[in-house]
């Protein structure tokens, strides 16, 4: 069965969206007369910063050197973020039950963080609805500006606390509420200059919305509940 975003009338916001320049809080929507696809995003906008998971120590062959793994760094005011690994997807997150998919969600935020760090959207995309505007119009703001040559300082989204009634909806879909905090965050330039930042964000109800398909679940979008 088809299903359109319709049945979807959410005011969305993504996290942070770069406009000329500036990280801002904004406001995005879906098309109300697309349809959705039932198969996850099978590509996304090329990474400029993505760095793989870093492998793990190892002792050679011959002459019993080790090799330690690359150290993490967060991006700061003097670089991008450098061999930040991909989140770990939980085997609890494959689980069609209440527990499966407050453990899913929190991942999806991960993969969130993850790509604002990195421009890699890959792992993210395999969990995210194509159709999805919110994550849209974010994955176009931030690859654009990692394209320049700059990158993304901070931003990380948490979420605080996640509650659901387990009941879909006539289309299948179930909708959850998750309190999020997200951190200050700031744009920087190819040459090291901030171009804009944003204060924290706290408290925040967003509703996201997921459905159980072919045995596991795909992110269709998220906001701020109707009428807020």
């Amino acid at each position: 069965m088809k299903r359109t975003s319709t049945a979807y009338r959410f005011r969305f916001r993504v996290l942070l969206v770069l406009v000329a320049g500036t990280v801002l809080l904004s406001g995005c929507q879906s098309d109300p007369n697309e349809e959705r696809t039932t198969s996850p995003a099978t590509s996304s906008p090329p990474p400029s910063a993505a760095v793989s998971a870093p492998p793990t120590a190892s002792v050679g062959p011959s002459d019993g050197a080790s090799t330690a793994a690359p150290e993490p760094t967060p991006a700061s005011s003097n670089g991008p973020a450098a061999n930040i690994p991909v989140p770990t997807k939980p085997a609890l997150a494959d689980e069609n039950s209440k527990e499966g998919l407050e453990a899913f969600t929190r991942y999806w935020f991960e993969l969130f963080n993850y790509g604002y760090a990195t421009n890699d959207w890959k792992a993210f995309d395999q969990v995210t609805d194509p159709a999805c505007g919110t994550c849209r119009n974010v994955l176009t703001a931030v690859n654009d500006h990692y394209k320049s040559g700059g990158w993304i300082v901070g931003g990380e989204a948490e979420v605080r606390s996640f509650t659901t009634d387990f009941v879909p909806n006539i289309e299948g879909s179930i909708s959850s509420f998750v309190e999020v905090d997200q951190a200050a965050a700031m744009t920087i330039s190819q040459d090291g200059t901030m171009e804009g930042q944003t204060k924290a964000r706290q408290e925040s109800i967003d509703v996201v919305i997921a459905l159980w398909e072919d045995g596991r679940w795909v992110m269709l979008d998220f906001g701020p509940p109707e009428g807020t």
